[in-house]
């Protein structure tokens, strides 16, 4: 019976178990102890039975004596854990070692963390004083007590407690910490042996402490094996108490893992969503947790009310704070996810060097290294509840678009990848301030200045997003910024839709009427890009124009525009003496990403006019470098691309077939559709040489789809021809005439540069006509001629 005094956890006796021994000690009956608990008669039968076993006793009566008991013996000063404590080892064992070395330690972190749980399992036999019930008033009767000490009026307990020795847990002091700071402060004074270990949610401040901060659970990483995650544990254990039966399944494991992961590992959130489980499995709680604080609100009766509700343990926090930190506290809930402490001046004002610190102080913000800061994402959501400060979402955009514009140009130079990194680690931010732009010029605005950024991360599809986003608030005014962001909405969109980015760049020729010169400039050079698969007989002049404009003064604008000039011209020696300055000038003002990109469009007009020279290899090798140097994924795959290319003109077949399959993934993550199809056909090439005509027609078809949507042409033409001859191999020369009749018509749509004269399949028509008749094929190939390439897919794939 005795045993019983050091909790009932060490004897397996879960939360669940330990209120229905509390209530047979009540003497209610199963179906009231059904109805408190809002379980059904069924499973309390079920805890009544692993009661019985768990404490070795026979009948009910037994564990209504034994709760009694319990009541009777637990010691007022130190309260008695229900359930198991999960994953505390670490922190138990460098708890102990600073109990040793110092007299006092004071843990603190946010509410539901579980500072009280882990000073009890360190601090066993302890004298315990609990301040959460009390007022400043009778923080020392309480301290007294704890001590063993009949408190006396006129008294000083330092006086009283004499030579005591041993450990005193001072538990909950938020609420009064001026004044619990003061009596520790004068017991250590006393110079007697008594040593003080405090929970609180923010440090006493008293010389010689030592703040421990208790960490949240560790929580798996996507893919990890969940079960070996603290936090999931945690979880597992509390939702078989409340679901016996509960285990965790490779079906359910990963929704609990996202689970734990939405909640920060913090137990006291966990645990609410784990006695949740007999209503929602572990995916319904994740896909409701956008209302976590009505969702988390069902905690022990036994349990404090602050700790009943997630709602509540904030609560508590937020309660505690002065009107000046309750309004910063409010106003970071503008901020997504971590931020620096000049994005919360920027938002909160010059008092925030003084307020900032207090809040981390009270544990309601965390701090993340680098000088960043973080709430938990259920601190978040209760100061997002907050937020009714309309000036600090417009100060959090305004801030963030300063911080992008002054980013912008550092994009164009060798530190690159750096910057590119900061913007990174602020896109969650960039994405709000977005999101909160109204008016249409700044939502352009947004789209030039992080044209560069998404452009060399790769993020083509989320700039798809938000070129869409400010198209839908309406027709734009005539600026310079609406002109530049257009125009950077055309480049965007060039690799992946050129119809599209051709539109793009006559709107902005057309805004840029009468503006300044850069304006028309970048407007006139977006129009020759957008022209090339559209209206090729633009580029030159649009170019022309373009460099006119842009004169000596804007050096970068002007590579780009000769970039441009190498692409459009028809003859091979031409492009490449454009290419070449505009790849020198691209090296002069320090972007070696744009570099690179000029190396590897000077080899595709190499490899598309047959040349394989060495030089051509050479021209790969350096994108290829430079590509690493920045470390641009998406320059890292078109000199990829560019080695198959060669390879295959070279007549090393199969390693060039390595070499697409290799590039294809990120190819595809990028969102660049062109050099897919470029690197499918090349993989639909090999499977057609090595007789797997059902994988050569699935790749050709892809290559077809991809540079359809793209707007290519040289590649499209090929990529048909190559899907007729196929056809014609399955047995379906009626389907292969049509195709061929397809790529006609995009070979006569193809621009001048582009094919160079290269003659149809004259083989492949001859086998046609000889299986099909003259007539016939003449029919399908004019059927053909008239149906874009996507329709005719369609219509080769259709049974029959």
């Amino acid at each position: 019976m005795g045993g019983l005094q050091g909790g009932l956890g060490r004897y397996g006796v879960t939360e669940r178990e330990a209120e229905v021994l509390s209530a047979i000690a009540d003497r209610l009956r199963n179906r009231e102890i059904a109805e408190q608990l809002h379980v059904s008669v069924r499973t309390v039968e079920s805890h009544i039975a692993a009661l019985l076993r768990k404490l070795g006793v026979t009948d009910r009566a037994a564990l209504v004596e034994l709760g009694n008991q319990l009541r009777r013996d637990a010691s007022p000063a130190r309260p008695t854990p229900l359930t198991s404590l999960v994953g505390r080892d670490h922190e138990a064992g460098e708890l102990n070692a600073l109990l040793h070395a110092h007299r006092l330690v004071t843990l603190t972190g946010p509410g539901g963390v579980g500072k009280t749980r882990l000073a009890l399992l360190v601090a066993d036999h302890v004298r315990f004083a609990d301040l959460a019930p009390v007022g400043a008033e009778l923080v020392g009767d309480t301290v007294a007590r704890a001590l063993g000490v009949v408190p006396q009026p006129g008294w000083a307990l330092r006086d009283v407690v004499g030579d005591m020795q041993g450990l005193l847990v001072v538990d909950n002091c938020e609420h009064v910490i001026a004044g619990t700071a003061e009596l520790v402060a004068e017991l250590l004074a006393a110079g007697n042996g008594l040593r003080v270990l405090a929970t609180s949610r923010e440090p006493l401040g008293v010389p010689g402490e030592i703040v421990y901060q208790v960490p949240a659970l560790p929580v798996p990483p996507p893919d990890a094996e969940a079960g070996t995650y603290a936090a999931v544990r945690l979880f597992v254990d509390r939702a078989a108490a409340a679901s016996p039966g509960f285990t965790l399944t490779d079906d359910v494991a990963p929704a609990v893992a996202a689970l734990c992961r939405r909640l920060d590992g913090l137990p006291l959130a966990i645990e609410l969503a784990a006695s949740r489980i007999r209503s929602f499995e572990p995916a319904d709680l994740l896909a409701h947790l956008d209302e976590r604080f009505e969702l988390l609100s069902a905690g022990a009766r036994t349990a404090p009310a602050r700790q009943q509700t997630l709602r509540g343990a904030i609560d508590w926090s937020y309660d505690l704070l002065d009107d000046d930190e309750r309004r910063l506290f409010d106003r970071l809930g503008v901020f997504p996810a971590d931020f620096d402490f000049d994005a919360v001046r920027a938002v909160c004002g010059a008092e925030a060097i003084t307020l900032l610190p207090r809040l981390v102080d009270k544990s309601l913000v965390s701090t993340v290294g680098r000088g960043r800061y973080r709430l938990l994402e259920s601190i978040r959501a209760y100061a997002v509840e907050r937020l009714v400060d309309g000036d600090a979402r417009a100060k959090h955009a305004s801030h963030y678009l300063a911080l992008a514009e002054q980013i912008a140009p550092k994009l164009r130079t060798t530190d690159q990848r750096t910057w590119a990194d900061r913007l990174t680690t602020e896109q969650p931010n960039l994405r709000t301030a977005m999101a909160n732009t109204g008016d249409v010029e700044t939502a352009w605005h947004w789209v030039a200045t992080l044209q560069r950024f998404w452009d060399i991360t790769g993020q083509h599809l989320e700039a798809k997003d938000w070129i869409r986003r400010a198209q839908a608030l309406g027709e734009p005014p005539a600026t310079p910024r609406v002109v530049t962001g257009i125009a950077a909405a055309s480049a965007l969109r060039h690799s992946a839709d050129s119809q599209g980015s051709f539109e793009l760049a006559q709107q902005a020729v057309r805004l840029a009427a009468g503006l300044d010169d850069l304006s028309r400039a970048i407007a006139a050079r977006e129009l020759a890009l957008g022209a090339m698969w559209i209206r090729p007989e633009l580029m030159l002049p649009s170019l022309e124009e373009a460099l006119e404009l842009l004169g000596d003064d804007h050096p970068w604008e002007r590579a780009l525009v000769m970039q441009s000039v190498a692409q459009a011209h028809r003859d091979l020696p031409g492009a490449l003496r454009w290419g070449h300055r505009s790849v020198a000038l691209f090296r002069e003002v320090g972007d070696l990403s744009f570099a690179a990109n000029g190396l590897y469009l000077m080899s595709q007009r190499a490899l598309y006019s047959g040349v394989t020279s060495r030089e051509v290899e050479e021209w790969l090798t350096e994108s290829q470098q430079l590509a690493e140097a920045v470390d641009s994924d998406e320059d890292r795959a078109h000199a990829n691309v560019g080695f198959g290319q060669l390879a295959w003109l070279r007549g090393d077949h199969q390693r060039a077939a390595e070499l697409m399959g290799d590039c294809l993934p990120a190819l595809r993550r990028l969102g660049d559709r062109r050099c897919a199809g470029r690197a499918l056909f090349v993989l639909g090439e090999w499977s057609f040489e090595q007789r797997d005509l059902t994988a050569a027609a699935q790749r050709l078809t892809a290559s077809v789809e991809a540079v359809a949507q793209a707007g290519q042409s040289v590649i499209l033409v090929r990529a048909l021809e190559a899907l007729a001859a196929v056809l014609a191999e399955q047995g379906h020369p009626r389907r292969a005439a049509i195709v061929l009749g397809t790529a006609a018509g995009a070979r006569q749509s193809a621009s001048g540069p582009v094919l160079h004269g290269e003659p149809p399949d004259e083989e492949l028509r001859n086998s046609l006509v000889g299986a099909l008749g003259e007539a016939e094929f003449v029919t399908a190939h004019s059927e053909g001629a008239r149906v874009p390439p996507l329709q005719v897919l369609r219509l080769v794939q259709a049974p029959g």
